[in-house]
C-alpha cells in the first residue's frame, strides 16, 4: 500500500510539472499569436498597443514566476510526504517523520501521520496484550508443572515411609504389640500428612482455576479467630501458644468462610510449628470505609531476611528436614497469600524488632 502511495505521489508531481510546462507554452504561443494578429490587422503597432502587449507579457511572466514558486513549494511538500510514506513503510517512529508546511497539503499529511500513529499504537497494544497473555499462559503452565513435580516429590516421602512400616510389620512375625502399635501410629501420622497435602493442593487449585465459582457471603472474622483460638487452647502444652486477640466483637467480612478460616488456621499453625515463641497477637491495626487492616504476629525467633521474600512461595521451606518432621506441606503460607488476594486484599511480612514475625494483611468489609 505504501508503494502505491509513493507511485501516486511521483505521478502527481510529474503531472504537475507537465501542466506547468503546458501553461508556459500556451501563454507564449498565445502571446505570439496575438502579436502577429495585430501585425496582420494593422500592419503597424502604435505605442499604446505595444505597451499593452508588453504589459500582458509582464503579467504573464509574473504569473509564471508565481506559479513556479508555488510549484516548488508544492514539490517540497510532496517530497516530504514521499519521505513520510517511505518512513511509514519501514516502520519508523513518528518522531523521525519530517514536518510539513502549514498549508492544505501539510494538514492532509499531518492527518495521515496521526492515523498512522493511532494505528501503530493500536497494533502495539494488541501485540503487548498478546505477549502478556502468552507470558501469563506460559507462567501458569510452568507453575502447574512445578506444582506437579513438587507434589510428586512430597508424596514420595510419606508413601515410602508407610510402605516401609507395613513391610516391616508383615515380614517381622516376632514384633511385640507395642512395636506394632508404634508402627501403626507412624503410618497414621503419615496418612494425616498425605490428607493435609491433598487438602492444600485442592485449595490452591480451587483458588487458581475456580475463583469465580467460590461463593462469598458476609462472614464474621472475629468468630473465626475465636474458633481458632479455642482449638489452640486444647493443644498439648508443648504445642500450645497464648492467643492474644485485640479485635472488635464483630468484624463482618465479604468473603468465603472456608478461605478465611484457612488464612487464620495456616498462620496459627505456622507460628506454632516454627516460631519458637509462646504468644500470638491478632489485632486490628487500621480500617477505612472498605477494608480492615489486621496484624498477626508472634514473639518467636523470626527468620533471616534472605527468606522473607520467599516464604509465600509454594513448597518453600527454610529448614526442609524440620518442616517435614513437623508434618508441614509447604503450601500453608502460599494458601494464605492467595486467599488474601482472592478477597481483594494484600499481605506483607516482616521481622518484628522485639522478635518474631508479623504478617499484615487487608480484608474487605461486608
Amino acid at each position: 500500500m505504501a508503494m502505491d502511495s509513493k507511485s501516486k505521489i511521483i505521478s502527481y508531481r510529474g503531472g504537475m510539472y507537465l501542466l506547468l510546462a503546458i501553461l508556459i507554452i500556451a501563454l507564449i504561443g498565445g502571446f505570439i499569436t496575438y502579436h502577429f494578429s495585430l501585425l496582420s490587422h494593422n500592419r503597424t503597432i502604435n505605442g499604446i498597443d505595444e505597451g499593452i502587449f508588453f504589459a500582458i507579457i509582464g503579467v504573464a511572466g509574473v504569473s509564471i514566476v508565481i506559479a513556479l514558486m508555488l510549484a516548488v513549494r508544492l514539490n517540497r511538500n510532496i517530497k516530504s510526504l514521499e519521505r513520510a510514506a517511505t518512513a511509514m513503510e519501514n516502520g519508523a517512529d513518528i518522531e523521525s517523520i519530517p514536518n510539513f508546511a502549514n498549508d492544505e497539503l501539510g494538514d492532509i499529511a499531518r492527518h495521515i501521520i496521526d492515523l498512522y500513529r493511532r494505528l501503530r499504537e493500536a497494533s502495539e497494544d494488541v501485540e503487548r496484550e498478546h505477549d502478556n497473555a502468552l507470558h501469563e499462559q506460559q507462567e501458569k503452565l510452568r507453575i502447574k508443572r512445578q506444582l506437579t513435580n513438587n507434589i510428586n516429590h512430597e508424596l514420595k516421602t510419606p508413601v515410602a515411609a508407610i510402605q516401609g512400616y507395613l513391610e516391616t510389620m508383615i515380614t517381622s512375625k516376632d514384633m511385640t504389640a507395642e512395636e506394632r502399635e508404634s508402627f501403626i501410629a507412624k503410618c497414621y501420622a503419615h496418612c494425616q500428612r498425605l490428607t493435609q497435602l491433598l487438602t492444600d493442593v485442592s485449595t490452591i487449585t480451587r483458588l487458581e482455576d475456580g475463583s469465580n465459582r467460590i461463593e462469598r457471603d458476609s462472614v464474621d472474622l472475629r468468630a473465626i479467630v475465636d474458633e481458632v483460638a479455642s482449638e489452640v487452647a486444647l493443644l498439648p502444652d508443648d504445642k500450645r501458644m497464648r492467643v492474644n486477640i485485640s479485635l472488635p466483637d464483630s468484624m463482618p467480612i465479604k468473603g468465603n468462610s472456608t478461605l478465611l478460616m484457612s488464612i487464620m488456621k495456616n498462620l496459627t499453625d505456622n507460628a506454632i510449628a516454627y516460631s519458637g515463641g509462646r504468644d500470638i497477637y491478632i489485632k486490628l491495626v487500621g480500617e477505612d470505609e472498605t477494608m480492615y487492616t489486621i496484624s498477626f504476629a508472634d514473639n518467636g525467633i523470626g527468620i533471616d531476611d534472605d527468606h522473607i521474600d520467599h516464604i509465600f512461595e509454594r513448597f518453600y521451606r527454610i529448614d526442609k528436614g524440620r518442616s517435614r518432621k513437623l508434618g508441614g506441606t509447604g503450601l500453608g503460607l502460599s494458601i494464605v497469600k492467595n486467599s488474601v488476594l482472592f478477597h481483594g486484599g494484600d499481605i506483607s511480612v516482616e521481622n518484628r524488632k522485639v522478635g518474631g514475625l508479623e504478617f499484615t494483611f487487608t480484608l474487605p468489609k461486608a
